[in-house]
C-alpha cells in the first residue's frame, strides 16, 4: 500500500522549465511561432515578404535570406532597411557590415495608424478566438501586403510582429529600442603593423557576431544586415575572391545553426557585378537559406495590375519589376516548410506607406475591344489615332531615309575658330555613324531663351573636327569665304526652286496644323456632347414650369419686331464659307542642300588648330567611345559608354603629356570627385616616338601625316577610382 497522497503530481521541474522557456519565447517581443512546424520566426519589416516565406509567415529563426538585384536600382536596400528597421523597433540588435553610422538615419520612419484600421482592430478583438497556431495569421480575404498583428494582443499593447513604416518620414529616437552597431568592411593600415597581419575584416566580423551573441541572454534577437555584398566601393579586391567570400558565408551558416533561436542574416548581392551564371553566385545561393532575385522593369515596359476589389484608389500601384523565388528558408532536413512560390511569376511594386508590395505579376486585361463592342462610335477615334500612329511613323521612316542619304563628306562651318554643323540630317549622320553628339549652341524661335540653347547648329569640339576630317568624313570651309562666294554663283533657276521648296515646306507644316487643330476640337466636341445631358434636359423643365407659374406673362411680340423665339429668316443672307486655303508657315530650313558645293581636293586640316588633348580622344573614340566637353566636372572630355541620352557616363578623362608632372592634389581631387558622380577618373597621354621629345604636343605636320594614313597616336591611359570616402 503505498503512502504517497493521490492526485498529486509527482515531479514538476520538467514541466515548470517547459512552460518558462514557452512563456519566454512568447514574450519575446517581435517573435511568434510558426504555423508550419512551430519555431520561432521573426518579421522581415515587409509584410508581403513574410508571406512569401515558404509558408512561415515571417522569417525563421536561425536562417539566412539572399537577395540579389539587377541595375542600379536599390530595392534590395530598401527591404534591408525595412530589415533593420523593424530589428530597432522590436528591440533587437541589428549588427551592419560595410556601411557608415549614417545609415541609420536613412531608415523609414513608423506610419501613422488612420482610423480604419483601429476600428478593424476592435471589431477583431470581439470575434471568436481560434487556436493559437492560426490567431495570429491574416484572414483568407486579407490582401498580401497588409501589416500583420496578433489577434491576442490588446488595442493598447505594444506587441506588433510587423509595423507599418513610411518611406518620406525617418526612424525617430523615441521609437528605437534595441541597438545597432557597424563593422567596417575594409582594414585599415596601422603603422606598426604589417598588411600580412592585418585581421580580414570578414573574419573580424564573424568574431565579433560570435561574441555578441555568446554574451547576451537568451530573450536578446540579433539581426545581421549586409548591404551590397563584395560591391568594390565597400570590398577590397583581396575580399572578392572566392575563397574569402565561400569561408565567410560558411562561418555564417556556422553560427545560425548554433544559434538557432537568437539570430537571422539577410544579405544584397548585386547581379550587375555577379551574375548568376558564375560559380561564385551559385555557391552564395546554396550557402543561403533562402535567395531570392528582384528584376526592376524599365518605364516603358511597367504593366499596371488589374484594380482591387477591396481597395479604394481606382488604381493600384504600377508593377516596377519581377521577382523570381529561387529558394526558400526551409528545413531540408526535417521537410516542413513549402515552396509554392518558385514557379509563379511574381511582380513587386513600391508603395509610399505600404512599403515593398509582392503580388503575383497579372497583365492587364484588354479592355479596348469591350469598348468597342459597348460603343461603335469609339471605332472612329481608333481609327483616326491609328491614322496619326501611321503618318508619325511615316515620319521616323522618312528622317531616316533622309539621315541615310546624306551627302558625303559633310561641311562642317569655322566661324571665328567655332566649328558648326547646320544641316540636321548631318548631325543625325554623324550621331548615327560616328559617334558625334555635341551639344546644340542655338535657341529655338518658338522659345528665344538667353540661357538655354536647344536649336540649330551644333558645336562640335576641335578633336571631333579632326576625326571626321581624318576619316574624310567631313571636310572644314571658313564661313566668311564661303558663303560670300556661294550665295551670289547661285543662278535665277537655282534661287527659284531653293524660295519653292521652302514654301512648300511651309504651306505642308500649316496644313498638318490646321489637321491636328480640326482633329481636337472634333474630339472635345464628341466627349462633351452627350456628358451634361440629363442636367440641360432638367434645366429646361424647371424654366419651363417658371414660365407656366407666373400670372399674365405677355409672350406676344411689337409688331415687325423679332424675338428670341422667332423662326430663322429663309431670305437671310448666309455667312459666306472660309476660304480652304492655307497661308504658309515662315520656315527656316534645315537643310542647306541647295549651297552644298563640291569638298575642296586639298587637305583642310590645316584650318584646324591642333588641340592638346587630340590623341587621348583619338584613342577613346576609335575604342567606340561617345565624348562631350568635360568643363561641368572639371575634365577634358567625359567619356559615354553608349548614346549620352540612353548610358551614363564611365569616365571623365584628362589629357597629360608623357613626362608632365601631375600634382597628388589633382589626382586626390579628380578621384574623389569621380567616385562621388559614379565616375571613374581617366588620365593618359599619347606615347612619344622615338626620340622626340616628352610632354610636348605633337605637330600639327606629324597629326596631318597620322590622319592620312589613318594612323591612331599610340596612348597609354589609367582609371583611378577611390575605394572608400
Amino acid at each position: 500500500m503505498s503512502l504517497r497522497k493521490r492526485n498529486t503530481v509527482i515531479s514538476t521541474s520538467s514541466s515548470a522549465a517547459a512552460a518558462q522557456v514557452k512563456a519566454e519565447n512568447v514574450s519575446i517581443p517581435g517573435l511568434r511561432p510558426s504555423p508550419l512546424d512551430g519555431r520561432p520566426t521573426t518579421s522581415t519589416g515587409t509584410a508581403s515578404l513574410d508571406t512569401l516565406l515558404a509558408g512561415h509567415s515571417g522569417l525563421p529563426m536561425g536562417t539566412s535570406l539572399l537577395i540579389e538585384e539587377h541595375g542600379t536600382t536599390d530595392f534590395a536596400g530598401i527591404l534591408l532597411r525595412y530589415y533593420a528597421a523593424e530589428g530597432l523597433v522590436q528591440g533587437h540588435q541589428v549588427h551592419v557590415l560595410g556601411m557608415h553610422e549614417s545609415w541609420k538615419t536613412e531608415l523609414p520612419g513608423i506610419a501613422a495608424e488612420s482610423r480604419s484600421s483601429a476600428k478593424s482592430e476592435t471589431s477583431a478583438s470581439d470575434k471568436m478566438k481560434i487556436a493559437w497556431r492560426y490567431e495570429s495569421l491574416a484572414s483568407v480575404g486579407t490582401p498580401r501586403d497588409a501589416p500583420q498583428r496578433p489577434a491576442s494582443a490588446s488595442a493598447g499593447s505594444p506587441s506588433v510582429f510587423c509595423h507599418s513604416f513610411d518611406l518620406t518620414k525617418r526612424l525617430s529616437p523615441a521609437h528605437v529600442k534595441g541597438q545597432i552597431t557597424f563593422n567596417p568592411s575594409m582594414s585599415m593600415p596601422s603603422p606598426g603593423r604589417q598588411p600580412k597581419d592585418s585581421v580580414s575584416p570578414l573574419k573580424a566580423f564573424l568574431r565579433d557576431i560570435a561574441a555578441k551573441v555568446a554574451s547576451s541572454p537568451v530573450t536578446t534577437i540579433h539581426r545581421v544586415a549586409i548591404p551590397n555584398l563584395l560591391s568594390p566601393t565597400m570590398y577590397s579586391s583581396s575580399l572578392c575572391r572566392p575563397d574569402e567570400v565561400l569561408q565567410f558565408l560558411h562561418g555564417l551558416r556556422a553560427l545560425l545553426r548554433q544559434n538557432a533561436a537568437k539570430l537571422t542574416v539577410v544579405m544584397t548581392l548585386p547581379l550587375s557585378l555577379y551574375p548568376r551564371s558564375t560559380g561564385l553566385t551559385r555557391w552564395m545561393e546554396l550557402l543561403c537559406d533562402g535567395a531570392l532575385e528582384l528584376i526592376p522593369l524599365q518605364l516603358d515596359a511597367v504593366h499596371a495590375p488589374p484594380p482591387d476589389s477591396k481597395s479604394d484608389s481606382k488604381s493600384e500601384e504600377k508593377t516596377q519589376g519581377l521577382l523570381k523565388v529561387h529558394s526558400l528558408p526551409v528545413h531540408h532536413e526535417k521537410g516542413g516548410g513549402s515552396d509554392g512560390h518558385t514557379g509563379e511569376d511574381m511582380a513587386f511594386s513600391l508603395s509610399r506607406s505600404k512599403g515593398l508590395i509582392i503580388k503575383p505579376f497579372v497583365l492587364p486585361p484588354m479592355l479596348e475591344d469591350e469598348e468597342k463592342e459597348k460603343n461603335p462610335a469609339s471605332t472612329t477615334k481608333t481609327t483616326s489615332s491609328s491614322l496619326t500612329n501611321q503618318q508619325s511613323q511615316g515620319l521616323l521612316q522618312t528622317a531616316a531615309m533622309a539621315s541615310e542619304t546624306v551627302a558625303l563628306p559633310i561641311r562642317i562651318s569655322k566661324v571665328t575658330d567655332r566649328y558648326l554643323v547646320f544641316d540636321i540630317d548631318d548631325i543625325m549622320y554623324l550621331r548615327r555613324h560616328h559617334n558625334i553628339c555635341s551639344p546644340f549652341v542655338g535657341t529655338m524661335p518658338q522659345a528665344p531663351s538667353q540661357s538655354v540653347f536647344m536649336g540649330l547648329p551644333v558645336e562640335l569640339m576641335v578633336e571631333e573636327a579632326m576625326v571626321l576630317v581624318g576619316k574624310k568624313a567631313a571636310y572644314v570651309v571658313d564661313d566668311s569665304v564661303f558663303h560670300p562666294s556661294r550665295i551670289p554663283s547661285l543662278d535665277p533657276t537655282s534661287r527659284a526652286a531653293y524660295l519653292q521648296a521652302i514654301k512648300t515646306d511651309g504651306t505642308r507644316a500649316a496644313t498638318a496644323a490646321r489637321e491636328l487643330r480640326e482633329y481636337k476640337q472634333s474630339q472635345a466636341l464628341s466627349k462633351g456632347k452627350g456628358k451634361n445631358k440629363k442636367d440641360r434636359k432638367a434645366k429646361r423643365d424647371s424654366s419651363a414650369a417658371e414660365n407656366s407659374s407666373l400670372p399674365n406673362r405677355d409672350t406676344s411680340s411689337v409688331a415687325g419686331e423679332p424675338t428670341l423665339f422667332d423662326a430663322p429668316d429663309r431670305n437671310a443672307p448666309k455667312a459666306k464659307p472660309q476660304s480652304s486655303a492655307v497661308e504658309p508657315y515662315a520656315i527656316t530650313p534645315v537643310t542647306s542642300g541647295a549651297l552644298l558645293t563640291p569638298p575642296p581636293e586639298e587637305d583642310t586640316l590645316a584650318l584646324i588648330d591642333v588641340p592638346r588633348g587630340y590623341a587621348l580622344y583619338a584613342h577613346l573614340h576609335n575604342k567606340g567611345y561617345f565624348m562631350m566637353p568635360g568643363l561641368r566636372f572639371g575634365c577634358d572630355y567625359n567619356v559615354y559608354p553608349g548614346d549620352p541620352l540612353r548610358y551614363h557616363s564611365h569616365f571623365q578623362a584628362t589629357h597629360y603629356g608623357w613626362r608632365e608632372q601631375i600634382k597628388l592634389l589633382d589626382l586626390v581631387t579628380g578621384g574623389r570627385l569621380g567616385t562621388n558622380v559614379k565616375k571613374a577618373y581617366l588620365i593618359g597621354g599619347e606615347i612619344p616616338a622615338g626620340q622626340s621629345q616628352a610632354g610636348e604636343a605633337p605637330s600639327r605636320e606629324d597629326l596631318a601625316v597620322n590622319r592620312k594614313s589613318k594612323v591612331i597616336p599610340p596612348v597609354r591611359a589609367f582609371s583611378i577610382e577611390w575605394a572608400a570616402m
